[in-house]
């Protein structure tokens, strides 16, 4: 009897939620609406590099795939190994296991600013000077004219994005498991030296 990919993704992620809660933020992969949430802005056309931190099971990954053009240099991070093993085997990409790497991944790719950079992290749980090695690296990467998308299940990452981007925009899907609120971001603010 096969087994639908989709439950067994979803088997696979609540095993991972269960056992390594602070690395996995949800016990379900997102749903349908949120990965459209996410990607609905993007202007495929114009982008040469997008780099997805927290990869999970993919949801997202194909979603980009099958939206980006042939020549968009796609990076994408997850640091649990088996859901990166797993991704690797399906996509034939290299999956970089850790996020906070990503100045140093683009650098060695050859590639100056990414003009999207997409993440399903759960800053919530993570540790505070992980978040912000991570959210150092994505304003070191982006593009003047990128965006920078996230989701979280909280307002919690609100006033850090705001402090950190000119406009922070927030919708909320509420057809995900559990319901979540998009961050879209643009516009990285000068740091005072």
């Amino acid at each position: 009897m096969k087994v639908d990919k989709n439950l067994k993704d979803q088997m696979l992620f609540i095993k991972k939620f269960v056992t390594e809660p602070r690395t996995i933020g949800s016990v379900t992969p997102s749903s349908p609406q949120l990965v459209d949430s996410m990607l609905q802005n993007a202007d495929w056309a114009k982008l040469g590099a997008v780099a997805e931190l927290g990869a999970g099971t993919g949801v997202m990954t194909r979603a980009i795939i099958e939206r980006k053009e042939k020549e968009c240099e796609l990076l994408v991070f997850e640091i649990e190994e088996e859901l990166r093993k797993n991704l690797e085997d399906e996509t034939g990409l290299e999956i970089y296991a850790d996020a906070r790497t990503l100045p140093e991944v683009m650098e060695a790719r050859g590639i100056d600013k990414a003009g999207l950079i997409v993440s399903s992290l759960p800053f919530t749980v993570l540790p505070r000077e992980v978040t912000k090695s991570v959210m150092d690296g994505v304003t070191r990467s982006l593009a003047p004219d990128g965006s920078f998308v996230a989701f979280q299940y909280s307002l919690h990452m609100k006033g850090t994005l705001e402090k950190l981007f000119d406009k922070v925009d927030v919708r909320f899907v509420m057809m995900n498991i559990p319901p979540a609120f998009v961050y879209e971001c643009r516009g990285v603010r000068k740091m005072p030296e």
